[in-house]
């Protein structure tokens, strides 16, 4: 065997594992929060937070990384940090705000950073693992569908305080397995990276459209965890079904996960992006007409077309438009800009417009605002490439 291809198969498991451990702490944290008894304010509040935690926290490690020329350490001590406020949080069902600010909000954070940090140690390892990031991704997906159920068992036979303890046990055997994997090639530039030299990143006019039209696509993708949660248990759902939806999906990416390589090579990036933003319209459209958990259960398996695509594509085209000594920079700024940044925006758009609309106006308005990213897809695509070199720093 290659080692090539001992590298993927070794990637592979890491993203399996660690992804199911990534679900203990984040796949029922609405429903903790209800339970707690927190209202949707309050609800809010510690989302903001969490966004909040994942937006300067990913600009910070990115930066970091370049600064240090590496990535695996990093990845190992936010997975740790996640551990520990993943354990707090769930240490007690009662209503603290406070408390509950500050643990979930650094446990969904860390989440996101270290999910970043993940990606940004495949994408910069070895040119390989680029060409098979789907296949990589897409153990990610299945250790997901393994651990949303789990989840739900661990909480209704033991309680959500031993959700820290699985979440440890999990962590330590994701650590092994990566501990003696190489980490990713950092290339150093003609000084030392400083905070000024990451602004070379908004300059470039390619990957700022870029970033916005992520921005877009993950505000329409956040509704999927928000507003089509609340209808999920406004109709009925229970949390056995809000983990059944998290699985059912995660186990519909794997397939465009595994062909993403080929897609890419095929169709291009943008192409994909393009595709995404039209079947995500198509997804909100079916989830505005379902009447029953079953049927939101049913429509969630269009992830199969979405999230797949547009995870693939966007990690490419992102680590394509940075500068190569800032690319864990342009991959997490990215990221906070995009993701993090969707999920401070969503919670609040949408309840907003529920409160004033309904949850299923709110979905078909969402499904219609996909236009607004096919239309900059399409102009991004007319663009000239940005010509491949380190620019140069602290200009």
């Amino acid at each position: 065997m290659s080692k090539e291809r001992k590298l993927i198969i070794r990637f592979m498991a890491v993203f399996m594992i660690a992804y199911l451990g990534f679900t203990l702490p984040y796949t029922l944290a609405i429903p903790y929060m209800i339970e707690v008894g927190y209202t949707p304010t309050e609800r809010g509040l510690i989302l903001a937070g969490m966004s909040l935690v994942g937006i300067f926290g990913q600009f910070i490690f990115g930066y970091l990384c370049d600064r240090f020329l590496t990535v695996k350490k990093f990845f190992f001590a936010t997975i740790i940090a996640l551990v520990v406020f993943s354990w707090l949080a769930y240490a007690t069902t009662k209503n603290m705000l406070y408390y509950h600010l500050i643990t979930i909000a650094f446990t969904g954070g860390l989440f996101q950073i270290v999910m970043g940090l993940l990606d940004a140690w495949t994408l910069e390892t070895d040119a390989y693992l680029v060409l098979h990031y789907g296949k990589i991704r897409a153990f990610g997906a299945l250790g997901w569908a393994i651990g949303s159920p789990m989840t739900a068992y661990i909480v209704s036979q033991y309680g959500y305080d031993k959700i820290g303890l699985a979440n440890l046990v999990i962590t330590i055997v994701t650590l092994l397995l990566s501990w003696n994997l190489k980490d990713a090639v950092k290339i150093k530039g003609k000084e030392n990276i400083k905070w000024q030299d990451v602004g070379q990143l908004i300059k470039q006019k390619r990957y700022l459209l870029l970033v916005v039209i992520l921005l877009l696509l993950n505000i329409i993708l956040a509704a999927d965890m928000y507003t089509v949660i609340d209808k999920m248990l406004s109709i009925g759902g229970t949390n056995a079904d809000v983990s059944m939806k998290w699985s059912f999906q995660a186990v519909m990416e794997l397939p465009l996960f595994f062909v993403g390589g080929w897609l890419l090579v095929k169709f291009g990036g943008k192409k994909l992006l393009l595709f995404a933003a039209v079947m995500y319209f198509i997804r909100f459209l079916g989830s505005a007409y379902a009447t029953t958990p079953l049927m939101l259960i049913a429509v969630s398996g269009l992830q199969m077309f979405t999230f797949p695509l547009l995870n693939v594509s966007s990690k490419v085209l992102i680590a394509d438009e940075s500068p190569i000594h800032l690319r864990s920079s342009g991959l997490l700024f990215a990221t906070s800009m995009s993701y993090s940044l969707a999920t401070l925006i969503s919670p609040i758009l949408f309840g907003y417009m529920v409160e004033k609309f309904g949850a299923n106006e709110t979905l078909y308005g969402i499904a219609v605002a996909c236009l607004i990213p096919f239309l900059l897809i399409l102009w991004y695509i007319t663009m000239k490439p940005q010509p491949k070199e380190i620019l140069p720093l602290n200009n």
